[in-house]
């Protein structure tokens, strides 16, 4: 009986597929993913290839007419007779490291993978500046099969032991062998399924997806960028560019994503907008199935469905990517304190909130005042309680099917109200801030509450929301989190747990040098100097600016840390209240 194969096994050597990459017969097709491994992946598929161990099938797919397609040599300017469908991550890291060549990594930056090989141990490493001062290392393993004569090189790698005793422990010829080893890896015999040229772009999207969904490594949104590719190539491209230009502000002046808190969305961040805007969904899996055509209560798919529903993907993206939207909705963000993307603990949260703002102005139609304070309160809402994180799309999912048959003013109030109860200001918020992370969420809506109440730096002129604006270079960093009862008076009154005391309700911005005018000073004896020159009025409104407890530094330490997280939490309180 036939079977209906639409693959040709073959076997490539490593060295082969280099070179047609370097000639551009192998190049990537637009439902790949940009490289996104890490050194370490690139470190064990290293070391795997070099013990022979199977490291998995590569996919090709060859083309009679080339679509739009990625280069992995960027240099190459020749048509491509084959398509990578699976096995990009390998094919790139190898390509990257056997011809000594930069790669573009999911930041858009160029990168150079190097691996450092250890012959004496036998070891392979990702590198560092230690590996790079340890001659026992080879620390850039391209060295190698950059090099026209293996022998010269192994001389030159045991010259560096000339001298030395330890010369005497290493045997030379066995050093030789696995520097030869290393090099024999283009020799590996790779195991490669050609793809049919009968079949067309979505027939290879569906075997990508179908390879890709048995692992953890794609997400639904790249299930999504790869129907895009199919169907919408040129809305895939406005996407990324998108997310590309935000990186940096343009050269020539114009509009772009770059932005007044430095935030970068990736693809899969704009493409949860976007869902969330047209389909009222936040599960992106869902969306998947809509994009292709299902019809998710009779359980049909049609191609009418799917022209229908990616025409309103369409109009949700335009609308997620105009300027004017985007640079609107971060000035909302901006100006309630949040003036650096570092401060926002929940980026899911961010472009949630986008999508309810896109909503907000045109399904629900209200006006920009209005909605400008409601998404305030909401973006702050997500933030102090984490709504968005963990596993968000059943919350998010369940948000969007509430706001459809509801006031969208009412469901923002009500939905606030259930949650932000005085058990939650005065008990649960307090417990958040009893931490030494810097970048606890709770910490972070605390720093952005000062910023909107327009602070300054402790006993400095300079204003806090300054100093954390991102697009302000500081040759030196003069301002940072110091500790309001020093490190070492702590120590001495037998507080040495760094957990206690790095606690945030024991930080202040402060400058270096009033920081090192207190030393290790007890609180009593510096602030008594640093007041000094203050009346008792005067002294009761610096507390509380910076909501610190009255005469504090006669406090116990842990009296102190509990008293000020409760003020901490009645400052975010009062500020959520001015939004």
């Amino acid at each position: 009986m036939e079977t209906n194969i639409v693959f040709n096994p073959k076997t490539y050597h490593l060295v082969n597929l280099i070179n047609d990459i370097e000639t551009g017969e192998i190049a990537l097709p637009d439902l790949q993913r940009p490289f996104v491994w890490n050194t370490t992946k690139v470190r064990d598929l290293i070391d795997s290839l070099y013990k022979g161990l199977p490291v998995g099938l590569i996919i090709l797919w060859e083309i009679l007419e080339p679509n739009k397609y990625r280069k992995i040599n960027l240099n190459n300017k020749r048509e491509p007779r084959f398509l990578v469908i699976d096995g990009q991550q390998r094919l790139t890291s190898l390509y990257s490291i056997i011809k000594d060549k930069k790669i573009i990594s999911k930041n858009v930056k160029e990168v150079k993978l190097k691996i450092a090989f250890n012959p004496i141990e036998e070891k392979f490493e990702v590198w560092n500046v230690a590996i790079e001062k340890d001659h026992r290392w080879i620390p850039d393993i391209s060295h190698i099969f950059k090099t026209e004569s293996t022998y010269s090189f192994i001389r030159g790698y045991l010259e560096k032991f000339s001298g030395e005793d330890e010369v005497h422990e290493i045997n030379e010829n066995e050093i030789a062998s696995r520097i030869e080893k290393v090099r024999n890896i283009i020799n590996y015999p790779f195991s490669v399924l050609e793809l049919s040229t009968d079949l067309d772009p979505e027939e290879v999207s569906e075997i990508f997806v179908r390879i890709n969904s048995k692992g953890e490594s794609l997400t639904q949104s790249d299930f999504i960028l790869t129907l895009m590719s199919v169907y919408w190539s040129e809305g895939r491209e406005l996407l990324e560019n998108f997310c590309k230009a935000s990186h940096k502000e343009s050269s020539d002046g114009k509009p772009s994503p770059y932005n007044l808190i430095r935030i970068t969305p990736t693809p899969e961040n704009l493409i949860r907008t976007i869902v969330a805007y047209s389909f009222l969904r936040g599960k992106l899996k869902y969306a998947y199935l809509i994009l292709k055509g299902r019809d998710l209560e009779n359980k049909v798919t049609l191609e009418e469905i799917r022209e229908k529903n990616f025409q309103k993907f369409k109009e949700g993206q335009e609308k997620a990517l105009d300027l004017t939207n985007w640079h609107d909705y971060i000035k909302i963000i901006h100006s309630i304190g949040f003036v650096n993307e570092k401060l926002i603990s929940s980026k899911v949260a961010f472009y949630v909130t986008y999508a309810f703002y896109l909503l907000g102005k045109y399904e629900f139609n209200i006006d920009f005042r209005d909605l400008e304070s409601l998404i305030r309160k909401w973006f702050v809402f997500s933030q102090i309680t984490q709504r968005y994180t963990g596993t968000p799309e059943s919350v998010i999912e369940d948000d969007l099917s509430r706001l459809s048959s509801s006031n969208f003013e009412s469901f923002v109030n009500q939905t606030i109200n259930t949650y932000l109860t005085d058990d939650f200001w005065n008990i649960l918020l307090p417990r958040r801030l009893e931490t030494s992370s810097t970048v606890n969420y709770a910490f972070s809506v605390y720093t952005a509450a000062l910023v909107f109440s327009d602070v300054n730096v402790m006993f400095s002129n300079i204003k806090l929301k300054d100093y954390l604006n991102p697009l302000i270079k500081q040759k030196k960093k003069v301002i940072d989190l110091h500790h309001i009862f020093p490190k070492a008076f702590l120590k001495r009154e037998g507080i040495t747990s760094r957990k206690v005391i790095n606690q945030v309700a024991n930080l202040a911005y402060l400058e270096y040098k009033d920081n090192i005018k207190i030393g290790d000073k007890s609180p009593r004896e510096y602030w008594t100097e640093l007041l000094k020159e203050l009346s008792e009025d005067e002294i009761r409104i610096f507390l509380s600016k910076y909501d610190l407890p009255e005469n504090f530094w006669e406090m116990n330490y842990y009296e102190f840390l509990e008293e000020r997280r409760k003020l901490m939490s009645l400052k975010i309180r009062d500020y959520f209240n001015k939004l």
